[in-house]
């Protein structure tokens, strides 16, 4: 990997003689992200990945398959074992309706009025069984973002990304090759990594190096693990996971939460309202939804000369900070949760 960078998203400017915080492109200033998903509510994926992700404190997103028949029913403390831990449980739909034709039930046939059921009763038997409230997250099955007869594919595709729309805030889509880029991110159809059906570690890391290079999100999408359909080996992902442990420059999470934190960041607004020598005071203003948007965000700020201590708070809360040094300047970096209203940094 090359040198560590900070890309800042382009959300402050000079005010009143002072800059505003800025953001950084991932938490804690980390150089790039990286998301473990996993598709079809495997077997594996309970008896392999998710003890893998446990054993190297990671974790990852499991798109299930809701059906009578699937593994989601059947083993249904399991999955919610897998969302206590930190794992984030997304739609797949109930059965996996897919334009392919050697695959049933084909999507070919499906009505308007059949997508949306798949679409919604997925994401009702998600919050029924594990009672969440922060927002769901949804794959394609087998990346076709469409139903229907091929000449109706462009309309059915703008039904399709609108029935899911409505029950999430975020879903995966094709095997795009490229890392995904924040200010570009279209949060319904998020853009994964090459196939990884049954690729060795060595080739994992290459195919993650682009968005490490970059400073951008690398989506993995994986199926079977060490056994079922479309697999990779236990080795391998475990020591993909070894090897993102052992790099916590690169941050490791969930899909819905890469999305949330890039787009919360791209939503905040910064206002200094209150400046002089010694105490300088920004508003922040968080127009997401709060029940879905709740991941702070790292503010990183440049301390004024003379300042050789300093106190930052949140709402009148003290926070834990750190202070950087980039081209000879002092910055000081803060974690602020979500709907924080006031920042507050004082001269001590």
């Amino acid at each position: 990997m090359g040198s560590l960078f900070v890309f800042l998203l382009p959300a402050v400017a000079e005010v009143q003689g002072a800059d505003l915080p800025r953001l950084t492109l991932w938490p804690q200033n980390r150089m790039a992200a990286i998301s473990l998903t996993f598709d079809d509510a495997m077997a594996s994926q309970l008896e392999t990945a998710g003890p893998i992700l446990r054993k190297h404190h990671l974790v990852g997103t499991f798109f299930v398959i809701t059906g009578p028949t699937s593994t989601w029913r059947n083993r249904l403390g399991d999955w919610r074992q897998l969302a206590a831990e930190g794992n984030e449980i997304g739609s797949h739909t109930v059965h996996h309706p897919c334009m392919l034709t050697r695959i049933k039930p084909n999507s070919q046939d499906y009505t308007p009025e059949m997508i949306k059921e798949e679409v919604e009763q997925s994401a009702q038997a998600i919050i029924a069984a594990l009672g969440t409230h922060r927002g769901l997250t949804f794959a394609y099955p087998c990346d076709n973002e469409t139903f229907g007869r091929p000449w109706d594919a462009t309309r059915n595709q703008v039904r399709y990304l609108s029935y899911v729309a409505d029950f999430y805030f975020a879903a995966r889509m094709d095997n795009g090759g490229l890392p995904v880029n924040p200010p570009e991110l279209n949060p319904l159809t998020v853009h994964g990594l090459n196939r990884t059906v049954g690729l060795d570690f060595p080739h994992l890391l290459a195919m993650m190096e682009p968005a490490l290079r970059a400073h951008q999100w690398g989506v993995f999408e994986f199926h079977g693990v060490g056994g079922d359909d479309l697999s990779i080996s236990r080795e391998a992902l475990d020591r993909l996971a070894c090897y993102l442990q052992q790099h916590s420059e690169i941050w490791c999470a969930t899909f819905g939460d890469v999305v949330r934190y890039i787009q919360e960041s791209k939503a905040l607004e910064i206002k200094a309202t209150n400046l002089n020598g010694r105490r300088v005071q920004f508003n922040l203003s968080w127009p997401m939804d709060p029940s879905v948007y709740d991941l702070p965000l790292t503010l990183k700020w440049e301390l004024p000369r003379g300042w050789t201590a300093y106190q930052a708070e949140a709402d009148g809360h003290p926070l834990v900070s750190r202070v950087l040094t980039e081209s000879g300047h002092k910055m000081a970096l803060v974690d602020v949760a979500a709907q924080t209203q006031v920042l507050l940094f004082k001269a001590q």
